[in-house]
């Protein structure tokens, strides 16, 4: 697709089919198919990433508000490919609406835009268009911050590459603002968000989601009490025990510490360390729960947040407390009472629901605090003494070394 501002077809098709006094130079002509929908004219296109700040803008009256955090997330996303092509990066169509005059030349499939009195109002894709526009501004700014000559040349070929990618663009024509918002209801809410464990299932360059699906079926433990792929619960009924979410969440929180000072701690040269080390993990946790947690009804391990607050536990046992002797993390998890006991749970904010089960509130972040509280108060006294006199602000964190065939994080 060109973008071309002086176009024999575009004098054609004012003359023969308008029969308006139009000046050429103020048309802006891309490529692109004419259909309809409900009655509503529809174009289909494609717009280079360098070219969306000239044909798009943003009506806030049709529009939810901006959230920059988004934005700066869609950048990241966009820059993340620029440095490293590997990792795969797709972004669906920008839904937009023609404000003004809009034509359309059946010979040569030609949409012609007059940029005296249109817009194409983005109707769905706003942070897209931003993030996208964020991308380049940075990409931008490092060049004109560097004087390296080598650098600027690399970074320019970058910012080339980056502009001349493309993104499709379905135009609605002719709508009134009424129906503008109605478009913007229809495609937020008529699409249907992919579950937690649907994004975790399919995502391909997120390397916790990789760990989770390949522990999953890898772990002996979680290969013999069965993890739900697809639901967000598990029920009677279900032979299953442990959810891919509650995996994700776990490894997340194993390894809390590291993710908080540096996002993107797990790559590819290290990513078979980390594994190593939530496998040995979670192979310990399971050892030291009761062997039947399988058994529905029987066991607080069933909730879903029971895995995580372990796995928070043992982070915290870890990095915060600087714990050398990992026989005493596993000792405080033999020593909790795993039983759906509400004399034993009460003590931890637990109330009892109607049908006899126990509860720590509607929010899933009480069940973690109660569990994580009960491992805590099951720590050895000794350990938890000795580690308050630590100076905590001078403990550094190393990679898992799986060389010492262990996983262990090392504190100095």
């Amino acid at each position: 697709m060109y973008v071309e501002e002086r176009m024999h077809e575009v004098e054609e098709m004012v003359k023969n089919k308008m029969n308006h006094d139009l000046q050429l130079n103020h048309f802006a002509t891309i490529s692109g198919i004419k259909g309809k929908q409900f009655g509503k004219e529809v174009f289909s296109t494609v717009l280079p990433f360098k070219d969306l700040i000239k044909f798009l803008t943003v009506f806030p009256d049709v529009q939810r508000e901006l959230n920059q955090r988004k934005v700066r997330k869609i950048g990241r996303y966009t820059l993340d490919w620029v440095e490293d092509p590997t990792k795969m990066r797709f972004f669906p169509g920008i839904t937009v609406t023609a404000r003004g005059h809009i034509f359309y030349d059946e010979a040569t499939h030609k949409v012609a835009i007059d940029t005296r009195e249109s817009k194409l109002s983005i109707n769905d894709g706003q942070h897209r268009f931003y993030g996208i526009n964020e991308a380049i501004r940075i990409l931008q700014g490092r060049i004109n911050k560097t004087k390296d000559k080598e650098e600027i040349t690399e970074l320019t070929q970058q910012m080339n590459d980056l502009k001349e990618m493309v993104i499709p663009i379905v135009i609605f024509n002719n709508l009134s603002e009424e129906e503008e918002m109605q478009l913007f209801h229809d495609t937020n809410n008529l699409a249907q968000r992919p579950s937690r464990s649907a994004t975790i299932r399919l995502a391909q360059t997120d390397p916790i989601s990789r760990m989770a699906r390949e522990l999953a079926e890898e772990n002996r433990y979680l290969v013999h009490y069965g993890v739900e792929y697809d639901k967000m619960s598990i029920q009677k009924n279900n032979p299953n025990t442990i959810l891919l979410t509650s995996i994700y969440a776990s490894i997340k929180s194993m390894f809390r510490e590291l993710l908080k000072h540096n996002r993107d701690s797990i790559t590819k040269k290290n990513y078979k360390s980390y594994k190593e080390s939530a496998n040995k993990t979670f192979d310990n946790i399971f050892r030291n729960l009761p062997a039947d947690i399988n058994e529905k009804g029987k066991y607080i391990t069933e909730k879903s947040y029971t895995i995580q607050a372990i796995a928070k536990f043992v982070n915290y046992c870890r990095y915060i407390l600087g714990v050398e002797d990992e026989d005493v993390i596993w000792e405080a998890i033999r020593k909790v009472n795993w039983d759906l006991d509400i004399d034993y749970w009460k003590q931890y904010r637990a109330i009892e629901t109607k049908r006899g089960g126990i509860s720590f509130g509607a929010s899933g972040n009480h069940g973690i605090v109660a569990v994580f509280d009960a491992l805590v108060d099951n720590l050895d006294a000794d350990v938890v003494v000795s580690t308050d006199k630590k100076d905590k602000t001078k403990l550094s964190v190393k990679e898992p070394n799986a060389l010492e065939g262990q996983g262990q994080f090392k504190f100095h």
